[in-house]
């Protein structure tokens, strides 16, 4: 048990952090969870085209056709899910990329940045490119013991897990309204 010293002493401590006063820490600490992206809560991140991104929320949304409160929600997490998954081949190709780069491809770095930093464009492919390589070396750093891979296999299970799921009960609230209307 705590003695009133040790009470009296945590008190006067709490009282020194509370978190956040500006609107600009606020803002700075709701982003410490994001690592690099995949989990971003943000629709956008960076090197993903914001117009591309609305337009594939605008083609789902007509798709799903949500009716009412709840279908909208069960939507808009569908969206979330969509956009995540749709990311997996990106970090997927930056950490590729980034191992041969950094250690595969050792005795050709010199022609590989070359290459990279604007050779033949014919034939670079889009996964070379800086903000690619930069998503994945940036998952990469948040997996241990080279799981990145890995990691990124299970996540994309899940992802698409869970958009089934969603789509499933989707289904079900839209065919009993319309089983309400007939």
């Amino acid at each position: 048990m705590a003695t009133n010293k040790q009470i009296s002493a945590n008190r006067k401590n709490s009282k020194k952090s509370t978190g956040p006063k500006t609107a600009n820490g606020k803002l700075k600490s709701s982003l410490n969870s994001i690592k690099h992206g995949l989990y971003a809560e943000k629709i956008a991140v960076i090197g993903e085209n914001i117009d591309e991104v609305n337009e594939f929320i605008e083609r789902l949304v007509n798709e799903l056709k949500p009716a009412g409160v709840h279908q909208e929600f069960i939507v808009s997490k569908m969206i979330d899910i969509a956009i995540r998954s749709k990311r997996i081949a990106m970090f997927e190709a930056g950490i590729v990329n980034h191992e041969m780069q950094e250690y595969e491809a050792s005795k050709y770095k010199d022609d590989v940045a070359e290459f990279v930093a604007g050779g033949d464009h014919k034939t670079m492919m889009l996964s070379s490119n800086t903000i690619v390589r930069k998503s994945g070396l940036s998952f990469a750093r948040d997996c241990t013991e080279g799981s990145a891979i890995l990691k990124l296999n299970t996540i994309e299970d899940k992802l698409l897990s869970k958009y089934l799921k969603l789509y499933e009960i989707l289904k079900k609230l839209q065919n009993k309204k319309e089983k309400n209307y007939a």
